[in-house]
């Protein structure tokens, strides 16, 4: 039975995602709040909440580390990334571009970052290589850089778990190189456009291979733990103890209960599971919003404005996860990825 998703995690990335939007939103529609929460000009910097979305992709990477000692493939290692990354990076740029070219075209409108539609540009973002300082094109739909470190990083990952491999050096040794250069990065210049180096880039590899090396200490200290839920409760589990029990037998009150945090858990499970969408599409939707917003007064400037943003936000990015995206990834697995035996 395919093991259980879990919840702790999927909340996590829900609630990171939410402060993302709200981040960018108040940036680009020069949103402030007196009183209350700012999420940018506030006394915390929200933009900070992407390295934590490393720190999870770094830390969550552990079990791979042995997978690839033990002869892991590559490919078979970063096909599995291309097929999840690459369809809704290329999918968010085309929603970029289009939604960018309506904005000029018809609004007028100007953004702080590309203004018009470069194509080369366009190709350079939707395959990942956008944030990797090769190409003088600017990044089109600037909120794909995350994922474009992402991919570097899986890649460094991969090449330096094998040099540990055959070098006989501890993998933990090896991984620590590219979290040093990034502090170093860091540390002597406030910008970089050397390719592989960028200062943008050194955030990446601060926080992916520092939540990778965290991940081995803990696997190292408290070992691979159980298959359940982050909350140590598996939905079966559950179930079968609600059906076992007699006392919850005769409860209506504790069945409605149970099942409720059962499809609470599902439901944010679905959600995590779309975040990715979500986050890469915030800024074409944000453009749709100016583009409402010229024809008919709605006011941007709005707290209230902001939570509706995030709300058709996550409502578009999921409904193209599950309509589009995820089909085209599960198609894409069986085209190119080789069962187990």
């Amino acid at each position: 039975m395919k093991e259980s998703r879990k919840v702790l995690p999927d909340i996590l990335r829900v609630v990171l995602t939410a402060f993302v939007l709200f981040h960018h939103y108040q940036q680009l529609t020069g949103t402030f709040f007196y009183r209350g929460i700012n999420f940018y000009g506030g006394k915390f910097y929200f933009g900070y909440v992407v390295e934590i979305f490393f720190l999870m992709s770094g830390f969550f990477m552990v079990p791979y580390v042995k997978r690839i000692q033990d002869k892991m493939s590559f490919p078979t290692f970063f096909g599995k990334r291309l097929i999840r990354f690459l369809p809704s990076m290329i999918a968010a740029t085309i929603f970029y571009d289009i939604a960018l070219f309506f904005y000029v075209r018809l609004c007028n409108g100007t953004l702080r970052y590309p203004t018009d539609i470069n194509i080369f540009g366009s190709i350079v973002t939707a395959l990942g290589l956008g944030s990797w300082s090769i190409t003088k094109d600017f990044e089109i739909n600037p909120i794909c850089w995350y994922v474009s470190v992402l991919l570097l990083c899986y890649i460094l990952m991969y090449i330096f778990v094998f040099l540990s491999k055959i070098t006989k050096i501890p993998a933990g040794i090896l991984l620590a190189i590219p979290m040093i250069a990034g502090v170093v990065i860091t540390h002597i210049t406030e910008f970089s456009i050397i390719p592989f180096l960028s200062t943008r880039i050194a955030r990446g590899y601060i926080h992916f291979f520092g939540g990778l090396l965290l991940g081995i200490i803990f696997v190292g200290l408290f070992g691979k733990g159980r298959k359940a839920n982050s909350n140590g409760i598996s939905e079966d589990k559950i179930k079968t103890k609600l059906n076992n029990n007699p006392d919850n037998q005769n409860n209506k009150l504790s069945k409605e209960k149970a099942g409720f945090v059962l499809i609470l858990k599902r439901m944010i499970n679905r959600i995590g599971e779309a975040t990715l969408d979500i986050y890469l599409i915030q800024l074409p939707v944000l453009l749709l919003f100016f583009i409402v917003s010229f024809y008919t007064g709605l006011n941007l400037v709005s707290g209230k404005t902001m939570l509706l943003y995030a709300v058709v936000t996550f409502f578009i990015g999921g409904l193209y996860y599950f309509l589009i995206g995820k089909r085209i990834h599960l198609l894409l697995s069986k085209l190119f990825v080789k069962k187990k035996v």
